[in-house]
Formats: structure tokens, C-alpha cells, sequence
């Protein structure tokens, strides 16, 4: 064996080592679980073995594909907070997000309380992230202000056109001199052609 596959075959059995001695302590080092995997996906230490990424987590990991990327996926997305938390509170990582500004890497603040992850505050930080999750949601998007304006403003607009085009067919019953309805037609024509370009650039 060369120095460089002797290399990858000592690294792949630290690793591995540590992930499955991380993994008998029943979930609690997933975080460091998911680096040992993030590692041997990142330097191909799986090909010391002979085997592809997808045949070595079934065959030495003994976890599908699918949930080994999960795994580096959420690590690398949530940090290891995500992980301690996960192993003492099954959150989800759609509620993790909502909540993600309250995390540190020592627990979870919620108001002027910091609730630290362990086994006995379990209820304490599910309290905490449910209470969280829940004003979290309630608050509105970003985008809702703005999509809300616009509504106004649209509204505005087609009230303002509305009002315009009735006062015009109320002059047209009206007796106008020569320079009053060239005055008339030359704004309207005008108009016709603005609200033309303008009608160009909104979306259909």
C-alpha cells in the first residue's frame, strides 16, 4: 500500500472509530456524528475501503445515502446546536429555523434566561421553543408590508383612472370653444399614450 492509501486508511479508522463510539452514547454526540461524516465524505476516506460514498455508509456507516447527506447537510447549515438540541428536544428543522436566532452553543435564550442543553431541562426547552416557534410565526414576513403598499397603492390608482374618465364624460356634454377642446384632446391623447407605456411595463 502506498504511503498516501496507508495515510486515508488510518484517518478512515480514527474517523470511523469515532463515529461509532459516538453513536453507542444513544444520540448525544450527533454533532460530532455528523462531522466524522462530513470528514469522510470531504477526503474521499471511503475510498480506502474500495467502496463509493453511497456503499459505505450502508455497508461501514450503517445508514442509507440519503440520511449521511442529510446529516452533513444540517451540520453544516445549523451548526452542532442544532444537533444538541435535536437529541433532547426532537425539533425539526423547519422550527429550528424560526427559532435559529435564539440558539447558542450552549443552549437556548428565552428572554433573559439562558435554558442550557441537557436531559433535565428537556421540558424547560421545549416550553421555551414552542413559546418561540409560536411568536415567530405570528410576526408578519418582510414581504407582507410591501405587498400590502402595493395593494393600497393599486387601489389608489384605479379609483384615481375611475374618476378621471367620469369627469371626462361629463365635459363631453359640456359646451367648449376651440381652444378648450384642443387643450382637451392634446392632454388626452397625451395620457392615451403614457398609459400605454406604462401598460407595457406591468406584467401580465
Amino acid at each position: 500500500m502506498e504511503i498516501d492509501g496507508m495515510e486515508s486508511a488510518v484517518d478512515l479508522g480514527t474517523w470511523l472509530g469515532r463515529r461509532q463510539a459516538f453513536a453507542a452514547v444513544a444520540g448525544r454526540c450527533s454533532a460530532a456524528d455528523a462531522d466524522c461524516l462530513r470528514i469522510i465524505r470531504g477526503k474521499k476516506l471511503y475510498r480506502a475501503c474500495g467502496l463509493n460514498w453511497e456503499e459505505f455508509c450502508r455497508q461501514r456507516a450503517g445508514i442509507s445515502r440519503s440520511l449521511a447527506d442529510q446529516m452533513v447537510r444540517q451540520l453544516e447549515e445549523f451548526g452542532p446546536a442544532y444537533f444538541h438540541l435535536a437529541a433532547i428536544t426532537r425539533i425539526t428543522p423547519e422550527n429550528f429555523r424560526l427559532i435559529a436566532p435564539s440558539v447558542t452553543e450552549q443552549g437556548v435564550q428565552h428572554g433573559s434566561e439562558l435554558i442550557v442543553f441537557s436531559a433535565e431541562n428537556a421540558a424547560r426547552l421545549a416550553t421555551a421553543i414552542e413559546e418561540l416557534r409560536a411568536r415567530a410565526e405570528s410576526q408578519p414576513k418582510a414581504s407582507e408590508p410591501v405587498a400590502e403598499d402595493t395593494k393600497r397603492r393599486v387601489r389608489r390608482i384605479v379609483k384615481a383612472l375611475e374618476a378621471a374618465f367620469a369627469e371626462l364624460e361629463k365635459l363631453s356634454g359640456l359646451d367648449m370653444d376651440l381652444l378648450q377642446r384642443r387643450s382637451l384632446s392634446a392632454s388626452i391623447e397625451q395620457g392615451l399614450k403614457r398609459l400605454g407605456r406604462i401598460s407595457c411595463m406591468i406584467p401580465r
